[in-house]
């Protein structure tokens, strides 16, 4: 089973911590009032998780790309035209939950 532990006692114990998920190979979970909050991961995990999200990406844009194609019976998007669509889509996402505009931040960054 996965250890949790409060946020103070992650911040007291930090080098433990640290040193105890990078010698078990096990994620300990770190939770703010209670609530699971972030995970502290080996980098071989986090590696294989950022792996796993780019091959999904990868797939999805495909999957959609070939779909937009087919339902424009036109030439498939430019990956020029696919970054800026993805970027619209996430500022969009952005708005929706917290009501603000990126206003050329991360999100400029992640494309």
């Amino acid at each position: 089973m996965t250890k949790r532990v409060s946020s103070r006692e992650a911040r007291s114990h930090f080098a433990e911590l640290t040193d105890r998920v990078k010698y078990t190979g096990e994620p300990v979970i770190v939770e703010k009032q209670g609530q699971p909050f972030v995970a502290v991961v080996t980098i071989d995990d986090l590696q294989a998780l950022e792996r796993v999200r780019r091959e999904r990406a990868t797939a999805e844009f495909t999957r959609l790309a070939e779909q937009a194609s087919r339902e424009a019976s036109g030439p498939e998007p430019t990956e020029e035209e696919i970054v800026a669509a993805v970027k619209r889509t996430r500022e969009e996402i952005y708005r929706e939950r917290y009501g603000e505009d990126l206003g050329g931040t991360w999100a400029s960054a992640m494309c």
